[in-house]
């Protein structure tokens, strides 16, 4: 087990960093699994059993791979194999019968980023997951209850591993004991209770591989037959004993663990530690290698600057694999066979399992292992029901889907064809520190001249308040702009997509540095009748009783009313900040009563489509907002024009009553954060289109848009949400530098 750090920053972060990224190798793993065929008998008479031994190494086991190819091209056999954390992706992938070929294909192709995020991937999450990145962009969640608070188990998710894990092998191969595969493999892990080694032997591949890249604190522990597991570095990183125990007559064992820090690089409390767990790696990694007898061979690849993290130096590493491995051809080639025979033993390790069956009609669905959630609850939203033709891939779908919950840790399913019909028990793992969860974060903006905003903000959301599935969810930001807002979610059954939602908002402007200074306080009690259209979106219909105060050096405007309000929600967009797929739209209608002038309503509609070309990722948005008819509303609404964005070089204005605004962004990646600090780095540039709409309904031409502005800006995609630093400019207004610290769209 080793600490990585990622490629880009390698040379600038803190080496300690190294110790929260270590399973960068996950994906690598995640991608590489195949079926194979039952278990291979003893090799031919005349010829030692040789054993594979792969160590742990985090990017640097990319190596294992071009060790794999030279084995290959010399026609050295491989009768077992043993690995640790990489190592036993690595080897669980070719135990399973994928070629070296393949394996190097999907190091190419895989999503890093993704398999180490913080949380399910955005396309998995329920919609009211996703609602809660518009209301605060920050990724910073703890758990609240009566002890105080509660930290995740782990830095990374862990859904995209075990999702990925589960997806590599067809044919059932990854819920197979991996005692069943061609090659005879097994893979090591720790005990986390008593700090001993656990080698697993008779575990399903996808759990053994899992269980051995479980590095405590970026990936949660994993539970097998009772036993707690982690990380097999900690206490055998390379398991030259185990594979003797196997029956291995000769070793290829292959070493990929980095070297201990520098005393220059030991510079903070997070680099000690990254130095005591390397100690204790070097140390039975040491111990391993004097069990190495004259007959075995050691490779060890040199991997001259390569880091732990460093997946984007994948071609070199298998190179530096390949040519440490041909520098031992000489006794490698004691060890060969000739063409046909070793052509016999591949086919053998790649045998494939009959064809996977299709969909077949689902005979029975179990949720188990759920103490606060409703499984009949999470049954009917996942919506696989009894006797309907279920495909795996359906199934996998809808763990997905319940994972995107945000209630639970981990969800494991296991699927079991018999006799024409499928039956699927799906356990899930509840987060203790989920149900009452609290995501807090800060919202900085500034023009450096006339507009800035400093604002901390909290969201809390207390889930499963009844069997129903009742939540809470409740916000305050205090600062230039207050405001808070609780709302109650309360479906109409166990799982029902109908609801009712109560609420109340208070929200107060104090604007005393703008060019015309005002103050706005209004508070919302509301009542809606909505109903979730799948996870992407939702309509409601509200009705809202409106209290509102607004002033400044003209005039005042006070109001009491009730209004009612049609809103229509969707959200496809693959990321909250810097999308590059899906869609947003929002809607929302309301219909105020008689004024002086006669009945109005108004209308704010906001559209965002999300692309990618290339390396460049962006989207085109549009926004309308404004009244209906004759009559005005002389009340604030939206955010309106000017600011970073919004015509980027004008005054920003959050009082504008109608407008029309359009804009394209695009943005490629320049940079990449430290895991568990964020995700890319970018740089960028917007052009925006915009204008005030003063006149009537009837009068307005949208082909009068003729203020236009543009942006250029470098944005770093953090946990406290998006930081931008942008330089806007807008046609005959001037242009300003913006500091953002927070704002998604």
């Amino acid at each position: 087990m080793q600490s990585p750090v990622p490629h880009q920053l390698r040379r600038t972060a803190n080496p300690g960093l190294r110790s929260l990224t270590l399973c960068f190798f996950t994906l690598f793993a995640a991608s590489t699994l195949a079926p194979a065929a039952p278990a291979g008998g003893p090799p031919e008479a005349g010829r030692p059993r040789v054993g594979l031994v792969l160590s742990g190494g985090g990017a640097r086991g990319l190596a294992h791979i071009g060790v794999l190819k030279a084995l290959q091209q010399l026609q050295v056999p491989v009768d077992l194999v043993v690995g640790t954390s990489m190592g036993a992706v690595v080897g669980g992938a070719y135990a399973a019968g994928r070629s070296v070929e393949e394996l190097e294909q999907l190091v190419r192709t895989a999503d890093w980023t993704r398999i180490l995020a913080d949380r399910p991937a955005r396309p998995d999450l329920s919609f009211r997951r996703r609602e809660e990145d518009r209301l605060l962009a920050s990724r910073i969640e703890l758990g609240l209850d009566r002890e105080g608070l509660l930290l995740p188990s782990s830095a990374a998710g862990n859904s995209a591993l075990e999702f990925t894990l589960e997806r590599l092998a067809p044919n059932q191969r990854s819920e197979q004991a991996i005692d069943q595969l061609a090659l005879p493999f097994q893979a090591l892990a720790t005990d986390l209770v008593n700090g001993r080694l656990v080698v697993l032997k008779d575990t399903p591949l996808n759990q053994a591989m899992r269980a051995s890249m479980a590095v405590p604190g970026l990936f949660s522990p994993v539970r097998v037959k009772g036993r707690l597991l982690v990380d097999g570095g900690l206490v055998r990183n390379l398991g030259v004993d185990v594979a003797r125990a196997m029956g291995a007559d000769v070793i290829i064992a292959v070493n990929v663990g980095s070297p201990l820090l520098d005393e220059q690089e030991i510079q903070s409390a997070l680099s000690v530690t990254d130095q005591m767990i390397k100690i204790l790696t070097t140390q039975n990694v040491e111990r391993s290698l004097e069990e190495l007898g004259s007959a075995d061979i050691l490779l060890t690849p040199e991997m001259s600057g390569i880091g732990l993290t460093d997946f984007e130096s994948a071609e070199r590493a298998i190179d530096d694999g390949l040519l440490t491995a041909l520098a031992a051809s000489e006794r490698l080639r004691a060890l060969a066979l000739p063409a046909p025979r070793y052509a016999l033993h591949e086919e053998r390790r790649r045998l494939r399992s009959q064809a996977e069956a299709g969909p077949l009609p689902l005979a029975a669905l179990r949720i188990q292992g759920s103490r606060f959630t409703n499984p009949q609850a999470l049954q009917r939203e996942i919506d696989l029901q009894p006797g309907q033709s279920t495909s795996r891939e359906r199934i996998q779908q809808a763990s997905a889907q319940l994972y995107g919950r945000g209630d639970f840790e981990r969800v494991q399913t296991q699927v079991s064809d018999d006799e024409g019909h499928r039956e699927v028990v799906m356990t899930v793992t509840e987060a203790a520190w989920a149900r009452s969860r609290l995501r807090m974060g800060i919202e900085l903006a500034s023009d450096f001249k006339s507009f800035n905003r400093n604002t901390l903000s909290a969201l809390h959301t207390l889930s499963w308040l009844n069997s129903w599935g009742a939540e809470l969810r409740s916000s305050v930001k205090l600062g230039s702009y207050k405001e808070l807002k609780s709302s109650v979610m309360q479906p109409l059954g166990p799982g029902s997509r109908w609801y009712v939602e109560p609420s109340l908002e208070i929200m107060g402007i104090r604007d005393n540095e703008s060019l015309k200074p005002y103050q706005w306080d209004m508070a919302h009690l509301g009542f809606a009748l909505g109903r979730q259209l799948g996870p992407w979106g939702d309509v409601q219909l509200a009705g809202l009783r409106i209290r509102s105060d607004y002033r400044d050096a003209d005039y005042r405007i006070r109001a009491n009313f009730g209004v009612p309000e049609f809103r229509w929600r969707l959200d496809s967009l693959d990321a909250p900040a810097f999308p590059s797929s899906g869609r947003l739209l929002n809607l929302a209608l309301r219909r105020y009563p008689l004024t002086v002038e006669g009945q109005a309503s108004t209308y704010q509609l906001k559209f965002m489509q999300a692309f990618r070309r290339g390396e460049w990722a962006g989207h085109i948005y549009g926004a309308y907002a404004g009244s209906l008819g004759e009559a005005r509303i002389e009340l604030p609404q939206g955010e309106g024009l000017g600011g970073f964005l919004r015509l980027s070089g004008s005054e920003p204005s959050s009082k504008t009553q109608s407008y029309a605004l359009t804009r394209v962004v695009l943005a490629r990646r320049v940079g990449q954060m430290p895991v568990g600090f964020g995700d890319a780095v970018r740089a960028g540039f917007s052009l925006e289109l915009g204008q005030e709409l003063a006149v009537p309904y009837g009068e307005r031409n949208l082909r009068k848009l003729n203020r236009f502005a543009a942006s250029g800006f470098i944005a770093v995609d953090s946990r406290f949400g998006p930081v931008y630093l942008a330089l806007g400019a807008t046609r005959d207004g001037g242009g300003r530098l913006y500091f953002f610290v927070g704002p998604v769209w």
